[in-house]
């Protein structure tokens, strides 16, 4: 961003630069195209070569005091840099006034086409006056853009933060629903309980590589999540279905990682889930959405939840993707939708 700084203002010291020394020799422009007379009695005497002279020269004065005032001045001084950029830029109208009378001179042969020498250190010190102004603006307006960008930056690094930190509340929730159903599992049968030891190791390899991504592909998700309905199924049997419906060409489309898993285990962990009632899981989609849909089954003496997975999932969307969740809970059916990217 320095460096574009640097070029920007480069760019509006030239043209600042260039403004000056033509609008300061306009009369000299016009009337050496003008009348003859004109030019005499007005200027004495008046070439091209003067008139390029001026027009360099000012442009050279215009160039140095804006460099000293917005660039160089920083470099030169840690305190009070506006005073001494504001002190060299005088003692520069001295010394370029003083020198621009000899290149005068010179480039006249011998003469002058300066009616008035002293008028010149006034017009020096005006113009003076009015490039510490501008370069002052100029100072004040890339600071404002730095400050706007360091806020900027300091706002995504909050909110990555605040993602790795949502992160890390995930997966020792989905750790600890995960032993809890091996636990069972173990009992029942030794042998399915390794392979479900093998399936969680690879859930968890996967946790852990998309732990490094904001956004999986759908499809990353869709296979993860046929993982880990596996896992459900172990315990469940027939009890847990789980119906999916998303059009293949969304498959590309990004989702935070983990949001379909979420939702399953919401599902099954707030259900009743048993022969009687068994618990289906419909994922499907429409035009903007990702929608997970569940049958209400309410267990006996149920705690009241506090939603945090759900809030989490929000708040990684609003983070990720600038948007948010929808839940809808009617007699019936509890439904989210996930918005796609």
């Amino acid at each position: 961003m320095q460096a574009f700084l640097l070029m920007n203002n480069n760019k509006l010291i030239t043209i600042v630069s260039i403004s000056f020394s033509l609008l300061v020799n306009i009369p000299r422009i016009v009337f050496l195209f003008g009348n003859t007379d004109m030019v005499v009695n007005i200027f004495l005497e008046i070439s091209i070569t003067d008139t390029i002279f001026r027009i360099i020269s000012l442009f050279g004065f215009c160039f140095i005091i804006l460099k000293v005032n917005i660039e160089w001045g920083q470099n030169w001084f840690k305190k009070r840099i506006f005073i001494k950029s504001c002190a060299i830029s005088i003692l520069m109208v001295f010394l370029w006034v003083t020198g621009f009378r000899i290149f005068d001179v010179i480039v006249n042969s011998g003469g002058s086409s300066t009616l008035y020498p002293r008028l010149n250190i006034f017009v020096h010190l005006f113009i003076m006056i009015m490039l510490l102004v501008i370069s002052t603006t100029i100072k004040l307006n890339n600071q404002a853009k730095l400050d706007a960008i360091e806020k900027e930056q300091l706002k995504q690094q909050n909110l990555q933060n605040e993602l790795q930190v949502l992160k890390n509340q995930l997966n020792p929730h989905f750790l600890f629903n995960s032993l809890n159903s091996l636990s069972l599992l173990v009992r029942e049968d030794q042998k399915a309980a390794g392979k479900f030891i093998n399936k969680l190791s690879v859930l968890y390899r996967y946790i852990l590589q998309s732990k490094e991504r904001d956004l999986v592909s759908i499809e990353e998700e869709l296979k993860f999540l046929e993982s880990y309905v596996y896992l459900i199924e172990q315990r469940y049997r027939e009890n847990f279905k789980i119906n999916i419906a998303i059009d293949k060409i969304l498959f590309q489309k990004k989702i935070p990682s983990l949001a379909l898993q979420l939702l399953v285990e919401n599902a099954v962990k707030h259900n009743e889930i048993s022969s009687n009632k068994p618990l289906v899981v419909t994922i499907y989609n429409d035009e903007r959405n990702l929608i997970v849909k569940n049958k209400i089954q309410e267990k006996i003496g149920q705690i009241q939840s506090t939603h945090t997975g759900l809030s989490n999932l929000n708040n990684r969307f609003k983070l990720v993707l600038n948007k948010e969740i929808t839940l809808k809970k009617d007699e019936d059916c509890f439904i989210v939708k996930l918005p796609i990217s």
